[in-house]
């Protein structure tokens, strides 16, 4: 069994070290079925390199192309070029994931511009192991799935926006896009309608959580925060998912959330230990999956060189854990990683599971972030049961549970996506004018 089948098999994708860019990439590519060239951007946009810049990369050769190309006007100097080039490279490389891609250099390991409008949509070696394409691929079996598709197909042909704008004399025109020739079924395999459907059951309630965020990206909200909050959304759906889907139980996993800041020592060694053992779960999820028969390979599969059992699970893991808002800090102790939602990452769960216009009491919004998210913290009647069942212990609801909730309080509260009106009644709205 090849190294990409194993990973069909187990996954449906190849678990890597994305960014939320690369997954961003290669997901709006499957959706949208096309790309570009984008050679002026990306010698625009690159401003310096371990080699020095050479050739159309020098900033006296690009400006003579540049006019040759009448992408900018003939009495455009060099010394304003530059100050283009670093305003380019502000925008398109926010994650930094834009390298060289064009001669005099050899083709880079990868290239992806910060989420513009399909129009930046480039092709290369997918760094996301082709999991935004495999996303797609299970959206598209469910009404609420294909709601999220359509909701991102409208954002992602959006060109009237400033910063489309501003990169438009760079961008190439619609007809000179290249079809996508996706070569997911020939790497990986393909899907049966039977695994499809099985896929879809276990992540139902995160894909309707998707479409009522798409609900409420959808009203007053700036085109590039609807971009972000949408894939932040998407890769919440895919960290949920590899912690549901390898062992095919389809349990959503229980994570506890420390948001106190480490000031009390039970509520973030707790945290630690819930993120350890959810890490532990994934990691030997492909261990069990060879163990039982139902995965054909070894762990010399993967690697030239030996490792220690799969750690590239471990890696996918926490880079997505902590690149997305779930766990902190960014460092790379594995041992002082802890769940901790970041604010955006609140906010943008919280309006996955909060209607437009709709008001929710907060031991309403505890519950649904807990059974859709598995976001622990205190916040619901029976957390410390709960807790106690997954083997959590030596916390103390008075000392720890509660102050952990008030902690969690104040955070949507300083977000304005939540208010007290009195006395232990906390109200919750994805538009805080739902709260006036």
């Amino acid at each position: 069994m090849s190294k990409q089948h194993a990973h069909f098999a187990a996954l449906g994708y190849e678990p890597t070290r994305m960014k939320p860019v690369h997954f961003a990439s290669g997901f709006f590519l499957s959706v949208s079925g096309y790309y570009h060239k984008l050679e002026w951007l990306n010698k625009t946009a690159v401003i310096k390199h371990k080699s020095g810049l050479q050739g159309d990369y020098t900033n006296e050769d690009l400006l003579e192309c540049l006019k040759d190309e009448e992408r900018i006007k003939t009495g455009f100097n060099e010394s304003e070029l530059k100050s283009l080039r670093v305003q380019v490279n502000g925008v398109v490389d926010n994650d930094k994931a834009v390298f060289a891609d064009f001669l005099p250099y050899k083709r880079s390991f990868g290239n992806d511009y910060t989420l513009v409008s399909d129009r930046v949509l480039t092709c290369q070696k997918r760094l996301d192991g082709f999991a935004g394409h495999f996303i797609h691929q299970i959206l598209e079996t469910t009404e609420q799935g294909k709601q999220v598709i359509d909701f991102s197909r409208h954002c992602i042909t959006k060109y009237n926006t400033p910063i489309e704008r501003f990169l438009a004399p760079l961008l190439e025109d619609d007809d000179e896009a290249i079809e996508w020739e996706n070569p997911y079924s020939e790497k990986f395999g393909i899907f049966s309608q039977d695994r499809l459907q099985q896929i879809s059951k276990i992540m139902e309630s995160q894909t309707l959580a998707l479409s009522i965020l798409c609900e409420n990206l959808s009203e007053n909200t700036a085109h590039t925060t609807q971009l972000r909050d949408l894939i932040i959304g998407l890769c919440s759906w895919l960290f949920l998912y590899i912690q549901k889907g390898p062992h095919i139980h389809g349990e959503t996993p229980l994570m506890f959330m420390d948001f106190l800041g480490g000031t009390n020592p039970r509520t973030r060694a707790n945290s630690r230990n819930s993120f350890s053992r959810q890490r532990e779960y994934f990691f030997g999820s492909y261990l069990q999956l060879r163990d039982s028969g139902r995965l054909d390979c070894e762990e010399t599969d993967f690697e030239l060189v030996e490792i220690t059992r799969f750690k590239f699970l471990e890696q996918h893991f926490s880079d997505l854990a902590v690149r997305i808002g779930f766990a902190q800090p960014r460092a790379f102790q594995a041992r002082r990683k802890h769940f901790e939602l970041q604010p955006d990452t609140a906010r943008i769960l919280l309006k996955s599971i909060v209607r437009p216009n709709q008001i929710m009491t907060f031991s309403e919004v505890a519950q649904a972030l807990r059974n859709t998210w598995g976001i622990c913290f205190g916040g619901c009647d029976d957390d410390q049961s709960e807790l106690r069942s997954h083997g959590y212990t030596g916390l103390d609801y008075d000392d720890d549970l509660e102050s952990n909730s008030e902690a969690f309080i104040t955070l949507i509260k300083r977000m304005k996506i939540a208010v007290e009106p009195s006395d232990g009644l906390v109200l919750c709205a994805a538009n805080p004018e739902a709260l006036l």
